[in-house]
């Protein structure tokens, strides 16, 4: 007899091995949360390949039943004013709706957490949409609320 519980897996992995799979949730994550005052999603899946290769891309996965249903990706850097600070800065953050009433999200950024302490971080950051604002999930983690982030698209948007 098969439960109905759903097993779900965390896991960091290399980019280029889920390609395809972060492309389709990349999409759903832009249908859901993302600005359209530019002009489309386009992806550089080649440049975030050469910062994984770089050492500069920390990508986590979850999996419920071996789909992903959540990333978490970071660009890792030395911090430009602390020069002997490992950060990372968080590239995105997506778990598909049906996933989000658990934990799964929870799970999900502490195993990026200890992931990135075990690459020697020292500081991680996030932004969070204010359409989609999970600052209270990060409080929970310990996180503070620190600066805020102001965006304004400067040019005409592309005529087709």
């Amino acid at each position: 007899m098969k439960s109905g519980r759903s097993f779900y897996t965390y896991a960091r992995i290399p980019v280029g091995t889920a390609t395809q799979e972060l492309q389709a949730l990349a999409e759903r994550e832009y249908e859901e949360v993302g600005q359209k005052d530019l002009d489309r999603l386009n992806v550089d899946w080649a440049r975030y390949g050469e910062l994984d290769a770089a050492g500069k891309l920390a990508t986590f996965i979850a999996k419920r039943n071996g789909v992903i249903v959540g990333y978490a990706a970071f660009i890792v850097q030395t911090h430009i004013h602390y020069q002997d600070a490992l950060v990372a800065a968080n590239s995105a953050v997506y778990a598909v709706p049906e996933v989000r009433a658990g934990r799964v999200v929870l799970k999900l950024l502490r195993f990026a957490e200890l992931g990135l302490k075990a690459q020697g971080v020292q500081k991680i950051y996030y932004h969070v949409k204010q359409t989609k604002d999970f600052g209270r999930l990060l409080g929970h983690l310990g996180y503070q609320d620190v600066e805020r982030m102001y965006a304004k698209v400067i040019r005409d948007r592309k005529v087709a």
